[in-house]
């Protein structure tokens, strides 16, 4: 499948321009041909030309490059090394950033702190003097310098103005520098919008669904399918001429009218096409391939939802995947999203708050994986125990770094590896009993 050529494409480009060592640290949700990387000696913006990418970016890399360096004398901003251009390829290398942050500095979250979020006014400040307007401060374009304060990278929704017009855009949104700010210090529309949004998606698949109990079904399976919506992506021609992406359109389709509390959560791009999410795939999938061998193993995936894990582990040489969750939305969109990546993966619905006997149904596997799961369980003593039975386990919590990795030892799992911080900036693990 293409799809798995261009990782290939990625990984080879990577590891020549930066190394092995390079660490994937952020991609944009609207197009995963947009990362960011870290190396030892600088951050480093990347972007691959295609119609995603493209889409939605009103400055490229090179503009970025231009405004930064206009924006020297702020030193919230970091310093910008280089631009380069080759082919298809473009990057943007910057003085490195010890943390780049994982929240966001308008709505903070339980640990963020006062100071935190009067820097990043300050560096906005310093940006709208000189006729700057940053026009997207979402938490992923923030980062820790050095000296321990705030830093704004990530300019590729910038526009150059008079200082009143850009304070207005950064502080509410408007549009006053010609366009609107995607994300501004007081004025989350863009988010909220998008929340209001799927949840009316929720509610009308809900209401369709109990409407269809009280009508006759007069009509074949495969047009009564509550699941079937009209696809998003209709009106992509490059969808209608390839059967594999068509079949994806209608999984990710799928997936966002499910009841499931993260229905079409991540994105991914493949031949150029977008496929949304509210969270980059390749973030998560990044931090677990390069440390977990699926080859010849048989995997079972507690939570699937749309199964990417099992579909990226089979695409790995996984021996057999079986993907089970409770939503029965979801595990339709799960198998279309299997065959339209062209893979053989089992779905399966099961209750794990269920007082049947499910963990005799579920045997013979040499891998098991709890990513966010136990959170949403009853009986997290029954889930623990039916861990500690497998050889391997790849384990993500809701609890603390120190916490997962005693209820890890406490299971028998005698090898830890923490894999590092998920998109959910929450930790991920793999462990095994040897």
């Amino acid at each position: 499948m293409k799809y798995v050529q261009e990782q290939e494409e990625w990984d080879r480009f990577v590891a020549d321009q930066l190394g092995a060592d390079a660490e994937l640290v952020r991609v944009s949700p609207s197009s995963s041909d947009c990362r960011v990387y870290r190396t030892p000696e600088a951050i480093v913006m990347i972007r691959r030309f295609t119609p995603a990418s493209i889409r939605g970016r009103n400055n490229s890399l090179e503009d970025e490059y231009l405004i930064r360096q206009h924006l020297s004398s702020v030193t919230g901003v970091p310093a910008v090394r280089s631009y380069t251009r080759m082919g298809e390829w473009e990057w943007l290398e910057m003085e490195p950033l010890p943390e780049l942050c994982g929240y966001d500095p308008s709505f903070g979250k339980p640990l963020e702190t006062f100071k935190d979020f009067w820097d990043v006014v300050q560096v906005t400040m310093q940006l709208n003097r000189l006729g700057c307007s940053h026009g997207n401060l979402h938490w992923q374009h923030i980062g820790r310098n050095v000296a321990g304060g705030i830093s704004v990278f990530g300019f590729d929704h910038a526009a150059l103005a008079a200082p009143w017009r850009c304070t207005l855009r950064d502080l509410l949104g408007w549009p006053t520098c010609g366009r609107r700010g995607t994300f501004s210090l007081l004025n989350r529309r863009p988010r909220l919008r998008g929340r209001a949004i799927d949840f009316v998606r929720r509610v009308k698949a809900r209401l369709t669904r109990e409407v269809r109990k009280l009508v006759p079904k007069t009509e074949s399976p495969s047009t009564q399918d509550p699941h079937v919506a009209k696809s998003t992506f209709v009106s992509c021609t490059r969808l209608r001429a390839d059967p594999a992406l068509s079949t994806l359109a209608e999984a990710w389709t799928v997936g966002s009218y499910s009841t499931a509390s993260a229905g079409s959560y991540y994105s991914l791009d493949i031949a150029g096409i977008n496929f949304p999410g509210e969270r980059p795939w390749l973030l998560r999938w990044d931090r677990i391939r390069k440390q977990v061998d699926f080859k010849g193993k048989r995997l079972l995936e507690l939570g699937c939802n749309m199964g990417l894990l099992s579909i990226h582990a089979k695409l790995a040489g996984a021996a057999y995947c079986l993907g089970v969750d409770v939503h029965t939305d979801i595990l339709s969109a799960a198998s279309l999203a299997a065959r339209g990546f062209e893979t053989e993966v089992e779905f399966r619905q099961l209750n794990l708050s269920s007082p049947s006997p499910w963990e005799q149904e579920l045997r013979g596997f040499d891998m098991v994986t709890a990513l966010s799961l136990l959170n949403w369980v009853r009986n997290k003593e029954r889930v623990w125990s039916f861990l500690a039975r497998h050889q391997e386990v790849l384990y993500e919590g809701h609890e603390s770094e120190q916490e997962a990795e005693r209820n890890l030892r406490q299971a028998g799992f005698t090898h830890i590896i923490r894999l590092g911080r998920s998109e959910r900036h929450r930790h991920l693990f793999y462990a095994s009993q040897r």
